[in-house]
């Protein structure tokens, strides 16, 4: 059963030891880059190869291109071609293009239709990128929702719900940025290969100047890439922080403003906000040291060109050329070192995911679909069933045997820590015996309550809550969901049968009002009758209430009850609660007392 979180809790401890934030990384950033980058290989696979190859052509076209300035800075200026106009002339006469015009004009076509061409390839590569990373997100988003959905119970129970709604929201987005960042760095690192391809054939030595800087600029982004990483990881800390403090404010709106506690609230999120804001101005610090950096080390690049070019009586031409090249470089240059930095600053949202998975351990083998048994409606029978939470001093049931018959309606009592949530649990095959087994049906018939049957088990129940849960959509889609589409007259059949139908009936809209978010619109009265009509409409073969009448007047409790026993007359029916008037209309009570059960 889904809890309160309290209004506010102690802070964590401030130095990142609380292990559900998202700042405690599963390995070093390296360690988790390299798996980012595994998944997203081999998620994309051959559509990741045809991004990568229309990013080769993309970059081979920019080189052609940059090429093709040779020719035409030769044909421009002829007194300063040297032996590279006398090729270009050459070759071009040998097609019959004599003139300096016809030459002119045939370099510069095959330049425009060369700048035509890449831009349609960059395009295309776009297009499939951006398809790449949203297919990614999508993927792992879905990851994070079946493995929650698959977690063990005893593993869900512990997770802070703010740190997934945190993951689902801003961590996903984050890893979003991440994937386009990562192909932002594989474009940007084709292209630098290919332009320093052809600055090596365009001069050796100004090609060893360029790699010199490079190397140099590689020297200054390493330690604020490091730097970056760690500023990412506060920022997600505090981010967290104030989604979680907000979560809690939110779960306890009510509270909250009828104790005046709302300036308590306003005054701890401007706590973290201020702390969020100091990371993010942080990490802009560091990203305008790497532009300077970037900037003076080009500068330097190119003044040392030009120095290197007149020293050793290089080609104005091939000057000129290196120089375009240069000023092309920077621009790639600049996107490796911002992007290089920006992805150790998002990688914890990739470790949040991994953290994430690592605390729901391993997942429940459910047997779903056609391998599901199908489970026949019987007695169940609780056989030497022990229980103990992991690391408790005390189990909560030892060598517990009881039997519950089809049809009958039990109830379910003890006071508070006695077990009468755990015994649910273990019904519902949310929690597993430590010893022991639970087993349904009679005879040849009885099936042992396990991974082969619980798909089937748990379609042929339904369990109403003392907090009952509604959806911010209509009562119609309420009342259907978890359950196949049913017409209207099956609707008002259960709202009559759960004491909502005249409630329901008076509204303007009907079947199709809607909810506010959780119901806040009816009394808890009201929400009840719609839960309990849900799971009428569920027609199950166990009916748990879970505390789920307690906002119902006694005489409406008792006629509800009875008319709970006329539309399912073969189901049976667990009531856990403690007002003697409900007790009184079961069959029979079990009485729980610190690992024992009486019958009463």
């Amino acid at each position: 059963m889904l809890g309160f979180m309290p209004l506010f809790r102690p802070s964590p401890d401030r130095s990142g030891s609380d292990r559900a934030a998202p700042d405690m990384p599963a390995g070093s950033l390296a360690t988790d880059g390299a798996a980012l980058v595994g998944d997203f290989v081999r998620h994309g696979g051959r559509r990741l190869g045809a991004a990568v190859g229309l990013m080769l052509a993309g970059g081979i076209l920019e080189g052609v291109g940059l090429a093709l300035l040779v020719p035409i800075f030769s044909l421009l200026a002829p007194q300063t071609g040297g032996r590279w106009r006398a090729m270009v002339v050459e070759t071009l006469a040998s097609v019959g293009l004599v003139t300096q015009l016809e030459q002119l004009a045939a370099v510069l076509i095959a330049f425009c239709l060369l700048v035509g061409v890449r831009a349609i390839v960059l395009s295309t590569r776009d297009w499939l990128v951006s398809d790449l990373t949203l297919g990614f997100v999508d993927h792992r988003r879905l990851m994070v929702v079946t493995d929650l959905s698959h977690a063990r119970w005893s593993s869900l129970a512990r997770l802070q719900h703010a740190r997934i709604a945190h993951i689902l929201s801003s961590e996903i987005t984050r890893l979003a940025f991440a994937c386009s960042v990562l192909l932002q760095i594989m474009a940007a690192g084709i292209m630098l290969v290919v332009q320093a391809i052809l600055m090596i054939l365009l001069s050796p030595v100004v090609a060893l100047v360029v790699i010199g800087f490079a190397l140099l600029g590689l020297v200054v982004l390493v330690p604020l890439s490091r730097r970056a990483g760690a500023v990412g990881r506060s920022s997600a800390r505090f981010a967290f922080r104030i989604a979680g403090e907000t979560a809690h404010f939110l779960g306890g709106l009510k509270i909250a403003v009828a104790h005046d506690m709302a300036d308590a609230f306003v005054a701890q999120i401007g706590e973290e906000g201020t702390k969020l804001r100091a990371q993010l101005a942080l990490q802009q610090r560091f990203q305008s040291r790497v532009a300077i950096a970037s900037a003076t080390i080009a500068s330097l690049a190119g003044a040392m060109m030009i120095f290197a070019a007149v020293l050793l009586d290089i080609p104005t031409v091939t000057l000129l050329a290196a120089l375009v090249v240069l000023v092309r470089m920077s621009g790639p240059v600049r996107s490796l070192q911002q992007s290089v930095q920006q992805l150790f600053g998002v990688l914890p949202a990739f470790t949040a995911l991994r953290d994430l998975k690592a605390d729901l351990g391993a997942t429940v083998p459910v047997t779903t679909g056609a391998g599901a048994q199908a489970v026949r409606h019987g007695t169940i029978r609780f056989e030497r069933v022990t229980f103990r939470y992991p690391g408790a001093a005390a189990p909560v049931f030892e060598g517990l045997d009881l039997a519950i018959a089809a049809g009958e309606l039990v109830g379910l009592s003890g006071a508070s820590g006695t077990g009468k949530t755990s015994f649910v649990d273990l019904l519902t095959g949310l929690l597993e015996p430590s010893q022991g087994r639970i087993v349904i049906g009679e005879g040849d018939h009885s099936q042992a309550l396990g991974p082969a049957i619980l798909s089937g088990w748990r379609r042929r129940l339904a369990y109403v809550a003392q907090d009952s849960y509604l959806i911010n959509d209509s009562i119609r889609c309420n009342l259907t969901w978890g359950s196949d589409v049913r017409p209207d007259p099956d609707l008002w059949h259960a709202l009559a049968q759960a004491g909502a139908a005249g409630m329901v009936g008076a509204m303007p809209q009907g079947l199709d009002t809607q909810m506010d978010d959780r119901g806040t619109r009816l009394s808890g009265g009201e929400r009840q009758r719609i839960a309990l009509a849900r799971a009428l409409l569920r027609d199950p073969g166990l009916l748990i209430l879970d505390e789920a009448t307690n906002a119902i007047d006694v005489g409406a409790e008792q006629v509800l009850i009875a008319n709970l026993r006329r539309a399912l007359p073969q189901a049976t029916i667990l009531i856990i609660a403690h007002r003697e008037e409900t007790l009184r209309a079961c069959d029979r009570v079990i009485l729980l007392e610190a690992a024992q059960t009486t019958a009463a």
